[in-house]
């Protein structure tokens, strides 16, 4: 249900979406009745060829498990002429990248509630890319700054100033990723002889957390991630003293459907026989 539900962005975006599964047929169209149906493909595989072909083959389930053929579950971005552009994959099968995630990553849409937080030296706009997720997804987190003309902040790698940074505290069952920064710009400083690395404009920080499948339940049934925002910002004239922003992304936690298909509808495996 969770590309389902973001369907439309997708297509807003100009991208279609097809799901791939080495489930038969027979598996996938129960699956779709019960779900209420699909504005998209789903693909059956069951003999895993095309999930070999693109190298996600999960190799730690043996072949005589029920579950042999399975992919490793992520996305791949696809071009109009067939070539992969992107793809999210995660290490673990109960891992994985949200679609939402994929689309404010790819083209900057969709996304959860927007929290706005005006400074003296920009406007901080921050929202997850999504408000409800369940436990193994790996979500983004969105930091959009816009600094006024001839404002600048520094970016990391930078000596001398406080750089752009993001900071979470540990938080049981959450995995902070690597902070995703965009390209900076070097400003020549010729009265003081420095070329440093800044920001300006229109600025998009990205900030991955993933939530463990064994994250407890808890009432009300939700996450809080809070996050510690911190630049120096200088214009022409002045270099303002650090500055930092404290946020908080709140998201719902939904649980995984695990409903079981029918036995008769389920794969059997067959013994193998010798050369195979």
């Amino acid at each position: 249900m969770e590309l389902e539900s973001a369907v439309d962005d997708f297509e807003a975006s100009g991208l279609s979406i097809t799901a791939v599964s080495y489930d038969t047929p027979e598996i996938l169209a129960h699956f779709a009745r019960r779900m209420g149906g699909f504005r998209y493909p789903l693909l059956a595989d069951p003999n895993s060829a095309m999930i070999e072909a693109f190298g996600v083959l999960n190799r730690n389930v043996p072949e005589d498990n029920p579950w042999h053929g399975m992919a490793r579950p992520g996305t791949f971005v696809v071009d109009a002429n067939g070539i992969v552009t992107s793809k999210y994959f995660e290490p673990g099968h109960r891992q994985r990248v949200t679609a939402e995630s994929v689309l404010v990553r790819e083209v900057g849409v969709g996304g959860g509630e927007r929290m706005r937080v005006d400074t003296k030296h920009m406007r901080l706009t921050a929202y997850p890319s999504q408000d409800v997720a369940r436990r193994g997804n790996r979500v983004t987190l969105v930091m959009e700054l816009e600094l006024p003309e001839k404002m600048h902040v520094y970016a990391p790698g930078v000596e001398g100033y406080r750089p752009v940074g993001v900071s979470i505290p540990e938080i049981p069952y959450v995995r902070v990723h690597e902070t995703a920064f965009p390209e900076s710009e070097t400003l020549l400083l010729p009265a003081i002889g420095e070329a440093v690395p800044v920001f300006h404009g229109s600025v998009r920080i990205l900030q991955d957390v993933t939530l463990s499948p064994r994250l407890p339940r808890s009432e009300p049934d939700e996450i809080s991630v809070p996050m510690t925002f911190s630049y120096q910002a200088c214009n022409d004239t002045v270099c303002f003293i650090p500055s930092q922003v404290e946020l908080t992304f709140t998201l719902k936690l939904v649980d995984h459907d695990d409903q079981r298909v029918p036995e008769n509808l389920q794969k059997k495996v067959e013994p193998s026989g010798p050369g195979s």
